[in-house]
């Protein structure tokens, strides 16, 4: 059910930096959920690398969510996701099945969630509160190690001086995932500012849009080249002067050094680490490259025209991409990459 009736009340304090706030400026107050379509989210291909390491998290046939690979077995979403409100119980891990690369009822990278662990402290609430949304958090081991055909996220911490980086346009805050009015297609979208942090650090608010089903979704980094997961959706949320924003909980809970020690250990435990992502294993049905957002963005630029044709098709993107490195200062290659994916949205207005 995420992030639909689901809704906190932030104190409209609009920040110019990314500053640690006390609990205190968080009050839980109901608010109607988000009701509009954000048409200017970009429909991405689920079997692309990063995207590929994103999925649905599908809760006993009655909805789904979003969560994203963070090993060859692991999955991170958000807790509430697992909680069927209408029996009033916690979901068996028999029931949750997760899915990478799903686009338009297609899928080939399926697997059943063998166990789950969420945080302890957590309890499901109708009207959560802000210490409430930064326990909901949950890690679902798989039965297939689904991370080699389709790739894991690397996690990273959003401090101060990211956020500098990020407000002098070098470095960069996206969200993808599978929202309610596009259920059967992920999209993505990107240059999201951050409007308020609290809980220490631990949750942070943005100004993506974010409705039903994107909970679980990570909110995205881009920066020195890669992309890091940074945060895990869990509420969409209107500040009292109605502004929509989405909330996030800091995946500098599970970090080993400084996090919180539940999240930590839940992380240690699971056999995982902070280290860097991975992209699909060769061979893998799922791509090492996002080409088709690469083309979607050249072709927003106006960088790129033409046919479909497969080998003239790469030539011009070839060009394309040499023609945006020359005007950008980069060096010019023609090459695809992650990093040029990265340049390319730096580039592209929201």
């Amino acid at each position: 059910m995420a992030c639909g009736k689901r809704a906190l009340a932030f104190s409209a304090l609009v920040l110019s930096a990314l500053l640690l706030w006390p609990a205190g400026v968080v009050h839980g107050v109901d608010f109607s959920a988000r009701a509009q379509v954000d048409d200017d989210r970009v429909e991405i291909n689920a079997m692309e690398y990063p995207w590929s390491a994103i999925g649905r998290v599908n809760a006993g046939g009655r909805g789904h969510c979003t969560g994203f690979l963070v090993g060859e077995r692991h999955v991170l979403t958000a807790a509430h996701c697992l909680y069927d409100p209408r029996a009033g119980r916690w979901r068996g891990a028999i029931e949750i099945h997760f899915i990478a690369g799903y686009q338009r009822d297609r899928y080939i990278l399926h697997s059943k969630v063998t166990s789950y662990r969420r945080a302890k402290a957590f309890t499901y609430t109708l009207e959560p509160t802000a210490q409430a949304a930064v326990r909901d958090w949950a890690i679902l081991t798989l039965e297939k190690p689904l991370g080699r055909q389709a790739g894991w996220l690397g996690m990273r911490k959003l401090d101060g001086l990211m956020g500098s980086r990020i407000r002098a346009g070098d470095a960069l805050l996206l969200q993808a995932g599978y929202r309610r009015d596009r259920a059967h297609v992920m999209t993505a979208g990107w240059g999201c500012r951050i409007h308020t942090v609290a809980q220490r650090g631990r949750l942070i608010t943005h100004d993506c849009s974010v409705i039903k089903g994107d909970s679980g979704s990570p909110l995205l980094l881009y920066a020195d080249g890669a992309f890091y997961a940074v945060g895990l959706h869990v509420v969409d949320l209107r500040t009292p002067d109605n502004v929509a924003l989405a909330g996030v909980l800091s995946l500098g809970l599970f970090h080993p050094d400084g996090g919180e020690r539940d999240a930590a250990s839940a992380l240690s435990q699971a056999a995982l680490r902070w280290t860097d992502g991975q992209p699909p294993q060769a061979g893998s049905e799922a791509a090492t490259l996002p080409l088709v957002t690469i083309d979607s963005l050249l072709r927003r630029l106006g960088y790129l025209q033409g046919g479909d044709d497969l080998r003239a098709k790469e030539e011009r993107r070839a060009l394309a991409l040499s023609r945006f490195q020359a005007d950008s200062g980069l060096t010019n290659n023609g090459h695809a990459s992650l990093a040029m994916l990265g340049r390319l949205l730096l580039a592209t207005p929201r």
